[in-house]
């Protein structure tokens, strides 16, 4: 008993020292708060993607790469001490409001009856991530099969990131363990809401903070599909501490921090599909606006990080060896002939707003904010615009995929809309917020 609560410490201590360590060499100056929320998708990213290169590898020791995890780790401790020595007595951290206490507990009650429903996962949670992490558990040759899965709905083109992570974890204690899954499910999901509330709260208010996080906490439909086992909750997080990044850059100017934002914009395609949209969109909208700053060096620079992450996913999917829908599609099915169809659009449109009444309710009344107008503080104007921008082009993309995807547009959006809502929902919520009259700002920031 003792030993398997060590593992699993250790299974989630050393992705997370991992993010830590890695986020710190960057940006030291990062509030400590914010290197630690940074932490979890950095650290687990890059170690699902450890273990995934280790199966490709055909090593099938692993307590080789436990040793490997262990010593990355410390090498990692070692640069990050051999700096100055950290400061952590300017960190402070504050006591919350206890409504919001209150609302953690209760979307955690929330998060787990639903989990203890599917404790395999829901649908997707089953069918594609934790099949695929049963194969790389099992960690011999016979993993590959997991890109010749026959049903098409198996999308064996899907990046690995939830089916690597989950495979980690139970590789670590020695056995498929479901309640791994729930617990790697908390970690992101509150650190997803954590890392809602103190960017809110460090841009904006703390009054605003505790109002839009309460109800991101108390929502069913959150709750619901972070239990799910899905990748969507990862991937906003993914996508969050993207544009987070971006607004400490503009503040800062340290590169380091661009660089970071980078980073885990392209890690984000590793999670999912839409990672992808996500990705391009970043890339090309940062890029554009460093041209118009006639900022060359740090635009050569984004160029460089942006190729090596489209390089390193054309790898993938050419190693995958597997057709994705939607390009099978566009080029056999013709599908851009929708693009000329009406009732494609109103389809996307209806279901869209006959989801955002009935299971994003709660948020609708964050509108009741808006009876005070809009003030915008100056000194994050470009980072809210260019989010703005990536965030409409994000919708365009995403609503166009829907148009020409070659399945049923009913069935589809039906099954997927209110998760693709949720990737981009922070990412609103923060825009949201920003943008509002009400609410004493916080003068340090």
């Amino acid at each position: 008993m003792i030993l398997s609560a060590l593992l699993i410490l250790m299974a989630f201590a050393l992705p997370l020292l991992s993010g830590f360590f890695i986020t710190s060499i960057l940006e030291r100056e990062l509030a400590l708060r914010f290197r630690l929320l940074f932490a979890i998708p950095l650290g687990f990213g890059i170690h699902s993607i450890f273990y995934f290169v280790y199966q490709c590898l055909n090593v099938y020791n692993f307590k080789n790469f436990q040793i490997f995890e262990v010593i990355f780790v410390l090498i990692l401790a070692i640069c990050y001490y051999n700096q100055e020595r950290p400061d952590l007595s300017k960190h402070k951290f504050h006591k919350l409001n206890n409504w919001f206490y209150l609302a953690n507990l209760y979307g955690l009650c929330m998060f787990f009856k639903y989990f203890i429903n599917n404790p395999m996962g829901s649908w997707d949670g089953l069918r594609i991530w934790n099949i695929k992490a049963e194969f790389l558990f099992q960690q011999t040759p016979l993993w590959q099969n997991v890109f010749k899965l026959p049903h098409f709905m198996m999308h064996s083109d899907y990046p690995m990131f939830l089916p690597s992570s989950t495979a980690r974890l139970w590789s670590w204690v020695g056995e498929q363990n479901f309640y791994l899954n729930l617990a790697f499910g908390a970690v992101f999901t509150f650190g997803l809401v954590y890392l809602l509330y103190q960017t809110i709260r460090y841009f904006k208010s703390e009054k605003i903070a505790n109002i839009v996080c309460i109800i991101f906490m108390i929502s069913d439909v959150v709750m619901v599909n972070a239990a799910a086992q899905c990748a969507d909750i990862p991937l906003a997080m993914f996508f969050l501490s993207t544009i987070v990044c971006l607004f400490f850059y503009s503040k800062t100017k340290h590169t380091s921090l661009l660089v970071l934002s980078i980073l885990f914009a392209g890690l984000s395609v590793w999670v999912k599909n839409e990672g992808m949209l996500f990705f391009f969109v970043y890339v090309t909208t940062i890029l554009g606006w460093l041209l118009y700053r006639k900022n060359y060096k740090i635009t050569l620079l984004t160029a460089i990080l942006g190729v090596a992450f489209f390089a390193l996913s054309a790898f993938y999917k050419k190693l995958t060896g597997t057709p994705n829908d939607l390009v099978y599609g566009l080029i056999l099915g013709k599908t851009y002939k929708f693009a000329l169809e009406p009732y494609r659009y109103a389809v996307v449109v209806s279901t869209f707003l006959s989801m955002l009444f009935k299971k994003f309710t709660l948020f609708l009344a964050l509108f009741i904010l808006c009876l005070k107008g809009f003030k915008l503080k100056e000194t994050i104007k470009t980072p809210f615009l260019l989010t703005s921008i990536m965030f409409l082009l994000c919708v365009f993309g995403y609503v166009t995929i829907y148009i020409i995807a070659p399945h049923d547009i009913n069935w589809i959006v039906e099954n997927s809309l209110e998760r693709i809502i949720l990737q981009i929902l922070p990412i609103f919520l923060v825009l949201l917020s920003l943008s509002l009259r009400i609410g004493k700002p916080d003068t340090l920031n």
